[in-house]
């Protein structure tokens, strides 16, 4: 039931407004000229506000597809394999897949913070993240990634709400 308000909170507020409109135009307690003028302004800013949640919904869209392709496509096998070769030496180009990892989960957390990402989802993806600097190889790469004095500019924050973790 909770959920189904959250989802329809602008709905639920329209109507509302609108029987407490019709409910002044029945009885006449307010002038025909301005419950109409009250009854547009209503339904365009109930449509406004549903065209942001909309626009709103197919960004978060875009955003979730965007970034596990590329973490499906470039960088989930490579974290498989060292889950299992804990031992594995790292190649040039592994390295820089692993920089590339944590470019991308900054890039994920900086859409959280601008409320893009719901945080249910950055919870699972933040639970991701720190099971993956579990993995020996990505924890040293992340440990010489914070070294740096500049790491907390580069990553958006996201150091700090990981450094507690590793």
């Amino acid at each position: 039931m909770i959920s189904y308000i959250k989802r329809n909170t602008y709905t639920i507020i329209f109507l509302f407004f609108a029987v407490s409109i019709l409910f002044c135009f029945y009885y006449d307690l307010l002038k025909k000229e301005l419950i109409i003028t009250t009854l547009g302004v209503l339904v365009a800013l109930y449509i406004g506000l549903q065209k942001q949640k909309s626009d709103d919904d197919n960004l978060f869209k875009n955003l979730f597809e965007s970034f596990n392709e590329k973490y499906d496509s470039e960088l989930n096998d490579l974290m498989n394999t060292l889950r299992i070769e804990t031992e594995k030496e790292l190649s040039r180009k592994e390295v820089n897949q692993i920089i590339d990892y944590f470019n991308l989960c900054a890039e994920e957390y900086l859409w959280y913070k601008k409320r893009r990402i719901p945080s249910d989802v950055w919870k699972a993806w933040k639970n991701g993240i720190i099971e993956n600097l579990k993995i020996p190889q990505v924890k040293s790469i992340f440990e010489s990634e914070i070294a740096s004095k500049n790491s907390e500019l580069s990553y958006y924050g996201l150091i700090e709400k990981l450094k507690r973790h590793c």
